[in-house]
């Protein structure tokens, strides 16, 4: 399935598209975090929060 197919699946309250996407870009998030925080904990708390946001903005 497609990345906007995922998108608008998850739009539609589908869990587990949401979850493809968060598995596709969790290494993406962590790492952007790591660079900018420079520690493993803030990274892994700050790539959560950006999903948790992103799932709030659907």
């Amino acid at each position: 399935m497609d990345e906007q197919a995922l998108i608008q699946d998850a739009r539609e309250g589908n869990l587990n598209a949401f979850n493809s996407l968060v598995l596709h870009y969790q290494d993406i998030a962590y790492n952007v975090a790591y660079r900018i925080m420079g520690e493993h904990g803030a990274a892994d708390d700050a790539a959560q929060e950006a999903f948790i946001s992103a799932y709030q903005k659907l």
